[in-house]
């Protein structure tokens, strides 16, 4: 540690050490390790790229965002749109029609979709991250062969390497990830306001955004930058030599380029993505109406605003913006009727409900006049395409079982019905959408402005819907009950679509307005509905894992396999398999946690004002970046025990990344301490991690093995790939 003299107390220079800039210099050496390397990574990424011609895993679904984007067709993902976006792009340049659909793992690829271009892009991204390290660690100041193992490590590792080889959006992400640690290390070393120092600043900015762009899990790298750029300026607070005014420069010039900057990029992808998705699609029923009156083929601001008796409405949950949905199947529990749900997706019949009074009318005699619905008015609910009427039970639900809460079903055709409160609401108007410019909404049940509540007259209960889900029965749509004194939230509806024979092509009744939806307003409520569908993800996968078992790698996921009816076609047997190497991920692991107590020591102390640490700048330099690369490997693990969704394994890999860089550092160290032990080291390290890339390359690449070779390598039991895909 270096510390210079002031005149009441030593302080640390903020400026770069002299001795640590001398260690991060390029040599002609390091310029024959870059071009191995990728030559390497080329060979490794981009090998039978082209198989299997299957799809894989997710690229159903990015897939099938590239076509919407192609379309023009509205939808709503749980990530931001930049890497859909770029496999639109290069599908667009390699000439694709978009009419594959995309509808299920291994179906083939026709000819007209270029699946290996969109596959190059992942690859090549895995490529960049590979080099990237390189120059990552060579920054850290770690030698220039201990740089190439960490990036060797990067390069064999197992589930970096399958992860990069698909149409998937982690490879990409980790790419722009690297380039912000990269670029964070190389403008520690300039000197400040410096032409390279600015450069640097703003290439954190630019990869920041890249990074957030393609994956919202980007956010925990710019909490890294954050907290690395809040303890940076707070060392150069305490250097003597740096102005008040000076310090302030130093404040405003970070602000511009890691917030400014990365926001800006952030927005404008939003913005492409709006532009290019202007029709109605999958993801409609997912959003307001406001938002879907922006559409250019929308029809909302063409339907009468008042709401009458015979009118066909579709009634849609304020909160979560799904849609009241039956259908013709029934519980399998409590009055084993047919079942309601709140269902996410639009132009479904079954969103399809006719308002009826409370007394027994003949069809289509409520549709030959108008007779407003009014707050207060006593209405059933008939259910249009299954010809029953909406009722509340007297026994629990089939997911919320406790006492307060009752079963709401249909029940009961026109000819059936008679005089039953439990088929009854009255209607309970609440508050009206912002939208609304009059008192209106308030009195009389108006489409889109009106939100009101739905009390049941029998049970005085209030129709409410939630996050909760039906089991797969109830095809995991979320569950709609009647609860006594609810959360407010929940019980808010209104109505969207609206139909009546009298005022359908009448255009002297009032009309629904929304005025302009301005491009916060949609940013705003699309990032609330990526979080929302994102929380929704609570469906059981065959090969969703939780974050304990990511580092012992305990279990992979199935990515694809030809095993059975594909196979009978005379195809190779092929399976991909999403697995890590074993080797790596231990080492990070035991790392994290020696690492973990030394640094947590050495912060301890630190934090001693009336203790100076008295170091050679080597051990300086190494626990900073320890530091460093523990709190990127917490800050990119530890939110996802705080996650109720499904996870995968690939959820770990950002974390990974930042452990491999750990192992690399932890290696250098003990070479400059202990020099032949930590060469001795690397080479055990490197060759374990080799053996494991070997061992496993068939999971890999999709090539040919043997059932006996592949059982071998069953090293845990809890690994499940499917040793029957292969001949014996």
């Amino acid at each position: 540690m270096i510390y210079k003299p002031g005149k009441f107390r030593p302080y640390t220079p903020s400026d770069p050490s002299p001795t640590v800039i001398s260690l991060t210099h390029r040599t002609k050496f390091d310029h024959f390790l870059i071009t191995l390397l990728l030559s390497l990574s080329i060979l490794i990424r981009l090998y039978k790229l082209y198989s299997p011609s299957r799809i894989i895993f997710d690229e159903v679904h990015f897939g099938r965002f590239a076509r919407e984007y192609f379309h023009g067709q509205f939808f709503v993902d749980v990530h931001p749109p930049l890497g859909k976006l770029i496999y639109y792009w290069i599908s667009l340049l390699f000439s694709w029609d978009g009419e594959f659909q995309f509808d299920r793992i291994a179906d083939a690829y026709p000819s007209t979709v270029p699946y290996v271009a969109m596959r190059m892009f992942p690859a090549l991204s895995g490529v960049g991250t590979v080099m990237l390290t390189f120059g990552i660690l060579r920054s850290s100041g770690c030698r220039s062969i201990v740089a190439f193992f960490g990036a060797i490590l990067v390069l064999v590792e197992n589930s970096l390497v399958t992860q990069s080889r698909a149409i998937l959006l982690d490879s990409p992400m980790i790419f722009g990830m690297a380039l912000t640690i990269y670029s964070m290390k190389r403008f520690q070393l300039e000197k400040p306001f410096g032409r390279k120092w600015y450069k640097y600043l703003a290439l954190v900015g630019f990869s920041l955004g890249i990074t957030t762009s393609i994956k919202l899990t980007g956010l925990y790298t710019a909490f890294w930058v954050g907290i690395i750029t809040v303890c940076q300026l707070w060392k150069i607070l305490g250097d003597l030599e740096v102005s008040d005014g000076t310090w302030f420069k130093h404040v405003g010039v970070r602000l511009f380029s890691m917030v400014v900057i990365p926001l800006s990029f952030y927005l404008s992808i939003f913005a492409v993505h709006f532009i290019s998705l202007p029709f109605h699609g999958s993801g409609s029923g997912m959003i307001s109406s406001t938002f879907k009156s922006t559409f250019v083929d929308s029809e909302l601001s063409n339907q009468p605003v008042d709401v009458s008796y015979g009118s066909t409405v579709t009634i849609k949950h304020n909160q979560l913006e799904g849609y009241l949905h039956s259908h013709d199947h029934e519980y399998l529990s409590g009055s084993h009727e047919q079942q309601i749900t709140m269902y996410g997706f639009d132009q479904d019949e079954g969103n399809e409900w006719i308002i009826e009074t409370k007394h027994k009318t003949r069809e289509g005699e409520l549709q030959k006049k108008f007779k407003p619905v009014k707050d207060g008015d006593i209405i059933r609910l008939y259910h249009k395409s299954t010809g029953k009427f909406l009722r509340v039970n007297d026994v629990r639900p089939p997911v919320s079982e406790h006492d307060y809460c009752n079963e709401v079903s249909c029940h009961s055709s026109r000819e059936e019905l008679l005089a039953d409160a439990n088929y009854e609401f009255k209607v309970k108007i609440l508050s009206s959408k912002p939208h609304s410019t009059s008192q209106l909404p308030l009195r009389k049940l108006r489409a889109t402005e009106s939100i009101f509540q739905l009390s049941h007259r029998g049970t005085k209960c209030e129709l409410i819907s939630h996050t909760d889900k039906l089991p797969d029965w109830g095809f995991n749509q979320n569950e709609v009950l009647c609860v006594n004194e609810p959360t407010i939230s929940n019980t808010l509806w209104y109505i969207e679509e609206n139909s009546h024979p009298v005022f359908d092509d009448d255009e002297s009744y009032p009309r629904v307005v929304f005025g302009n939806v301005s491009f916060w307003k949609k940013l705003v409520e699309y990032h609330q509905t990526m979080i929302r569908f994102n929380n929704g993800l609570t469906e059981n996968h065959d090969y969703q894992s939780s974050p304990g078992s990511w580092p012992f790698l305990l279990r992979g996921v199935n990515y694809y396999s030809n095993e059975g009816s594909v196979k009978e076609l005379g195809e190779d047997p092929s399976h991909i398999y999403y697995l890590g190497n074993v080797f790596i991920y231990y080492a990070g692991w035991v790392l994290i946690m020696l690492g973990g107590v030394y640094s947590l020591g050495r912060i301890i102390r630190f934090l001693n004002p009336f203790s100076l640490l008295q170091e050679p700048v080597i051990d300086t330099l190494y626990y900073q970046n320890t530091i460093e690369y523990l709190l990127g490997w917490f800050l990119h693990y530890y939110p996802a025990f705080h996650m109720s969704r499904q996870l995968f394994l690939h959820h770990y890999l950002p974390a990974l990344y930042f452990s491999i860089l750990l192992v690399s550092q932890y290696i250098e160290y003990q070479i400059s301490k202990r020099k032949y032990a930590g060469y001795l080291m690397m080479i055990v390290m490197l060759g374990g991690s080799i053996y494991c890339f070997v061992e496993f390359i068939p999971l890999i690449y999709g090539t040919n093995w043997t059932t006996a070779a592949c059982n071998r390598a069953k090293w845990f039991g809890s690994w499940d790939f499917n040793c029957m895909t292969y001949s014996e």
